[in-house]
């Protein structure tokens, strides 16, 4: 072999040496972002579960209902606030008379009085609006 072979070679050995050498980065750097969108996603879960399980064990704590929802902050509007507490209050009549507690003639009696106030309610509603 002569020198001019012996530099080819060598110049041939340099060239696949820093092929592998580009093709080993460029691996690693996907290799290396791949790795970090999974980590990423895999931190987002483990918090998004911390939050659920946060989240229920104040629903367990303050019991279902106990704390304040935004309509009754006063995100709604009042007049579904209204509907909502004439809705309550036949809820709580049904529940009388399911439970016994008043009879039918007066459940008839008093929900008539409900839905005659929920009509009028609902003519102001109405009047209020059109002003």
């Amino acid at each position: 072999m002569d020198g001019k072979q012996a530099l080819y070679c060598a110049a041939i050995a340099i060239a696949v040496l820093i092929g592998v050498g580009i093709v080993v980065s460029v691996v690693s750097a996907l290799v290396s972002l791949v790795w970090t969108i999974v980590s990423g996603v895999v931190s987002l879960a483990v918090l998004a579960g911390l939050v659920y399980v946060a989240y229920k064990a104040g629903s367990w704590l303050l019991g279902e209902g106990g704390s304040p929802s935004l309509d009754s902050i006063g995100s709604e509007s009042a007049s579904s606030t209204s509907v909502d507490a004439g809705s309550s209050r036949q809820d709580r009549l049904r529940k009388q008379y399911v439970e016994g507690q008043i009879s039918e003639a007066e459940f008839e009696r008093r929900i008539g009085e409900e839905l005659e106030t929920e009509e009028v309610d609902e003519i102001d509603r109405e009047l209020e609006r059109e002003r």
